[in-house]
């Protein structure tokens, strides 16, 4: 995800992108080979900026809540990120 949207989105919108700007190109009569060259360099390039942006890992701060889910039959268990040097203690979710 990136500002909220999924990054098969974020692709899309960087394929038609380049997209656009080869048949801007193409229109200004620029050589084909330099324009698939160079269209082929900026897909790849922005697929890697998105991947790298997008599946980052998730981190908490202190003071985070998160839920931490269990086999079914067991109580789930919520926890609140501890500022260092303190352990996270995890209390059993109210029952919904």
């Amino acid at each position: 995800m990136i500002a909220g949207r999924p990054t098969n989105l974020w692709l899309g919108v960087a394929t038609a992108l380049v997209s656009g700007l080869t048949f801007v190109l193409l229109t200004l009569k620029v050589d084909p080979s330099i324009v698939a060259g160079v269209g082929a360099a900026l897909t790849g390039i922005l697929g890697a900026v998105i991947a790298l942006v997008a599946y980052q890992p998730p981190t908490l701060s202190a003071g985070d809540t998160y839920t931490i889910q269990t086999p079914k039959g067991q109580p789930n268990y919520e926890a609140t990120v501890a500022p260092p040097p303190q352990a996270t203690t995890p209390t059993p979710e109210p029952a919904a």
